[in-house]
């Protein structure tokens, strides 16, 4: 799975969801509703443009997205939908003037999606155990990739480092395309991505462990997840959430929630998220992903702050 599918294929929700509301509450909406999405355009369908409009705001880590809805009036008519990368700002950007704890309000998560370890089948390891047994002999030797720093790969990696005690070197790239051939042509060790079936099937790569807790990936089942593996509370998760401006009537919050739990409950958009790899989230509504947000933020900043590019 593309990791452009994620917020892509969410944004499938925020639509349904959004459209969801109308029926239920006469007054709102009343006219059109602007998604702002702090991704590139790139597979989003619009099920419902009479209801939604989706409007692609990337860069600058979401900052841009995040000032765009935060100086929107607070009326139910502007929603972000927003990855990890808002758990991440302070530390990458201490300079933005944006803050998406101050400066939004949260509605709810709307969709997860874990990530895999995969190396190079020629590197030693076909386990976690060996794999890490195989780093630790081998300090510094191995190399792990992703698109830049900050990104869902590069934390992965970086909290594998810290939790683990492996000794990896970290090389950046411009996309994960780019970091994907280098795997692929063995010139990096490892990865951690939501996509390359293809490439593990066919024995160019090798899949290590998922960073789920709780039940295995459907996308890989054959797969240990970390924690089942040896790595006790390992887990990353890409995923989106919603959130409105600064002040906006709680009501419309509930209704957006509501519509968001409604939407995730369809068969047809279940069945979507199953194939493609979307798991539920761990809650919902607004209190959980304010709590969520706080701790990713926590988290990621840790990370960031301890956990050295060059290491």
């Amino acid at each position: 799975m593309s990791p452009r599918l994620l917020p892509s294929s969410v944004a499938l929700v925020a639509a349904l969801a959004l459209a969801s509301i109308g029926p239920a509450w006469a007054v709102y909406p009343e006219r059109t509703i602007t998604a702002v999405c702090a991704s590139g355009a790139g597979g989003i369908v619009d099920l419902t443009t009479r209801i939604v409009v989706v409007q692609n705001e990337p860069g600058a880590g979401g900052t841009l997205s995040i000032s765009t809805v935060s100086k929107a009036a607070p009326d139910g008519y502007t929603v972000l939908s927003i990855g990890p990368s808002i758990g991440t700002i302070k530390e990458l950007f201490p300079k933005a003037t944006v803050d998406p704890q101050r400066d939004l309000q949260p509605v709810t998560i709307i969709g997860q999606t874990p990530l895999v370890l995969v190396t190079h089948k020629d590197v030693p390891g076909a386990d976690y155990a060996s794999l890490l047994a195989h780093i630790k002999a081998h300090p510094g030797e191995l190399t792990f990739a992703s698109n830049g720093r900050g990104s869902a790969g590069h934390l992965a990696g970086s909290l594998f480092k810290k939790m683990s005690g492996a000794d990896l070197r970290y090389i950046p790239y411009r996309t994960t395309p780019q970091a994907q051939a280098d795997l692929i042509g063995g010139r990096v060790s490892m990865i951690w991505l939501s996509s390359l079936t293809d490439a593990i099937t066919q024995g160019t790569l090798r899949a290590i462990a998922v960073t789920l807790l709780g039940e295995r990936w459907n996308m890989f089942p054959g797969v240990p997840t970390f924690d089942e593996a040896g790595l006790k509370g390992y887990e990353i998760t890409t995923w989106v959430s919603l959130h409105l401006p600064k002040d906006t009537p709680k009501e419309i919050a509930d209704k957006l929630t509501a519509a968001a739990n409604a939407a995730l409950a369809d068969p047809d958009v279940q069945a979507r998220f199953d194939k493609i790899g979307i798991v539920k989230p761990g809650g919902i509504g607004p209190a959980f992903l304010q709590k969520y947000l706080s701790t990713e933020i926590e988290k990621w900043g840790d990370i960031l702050r301890t956990t050295k590019d060059t290491d």
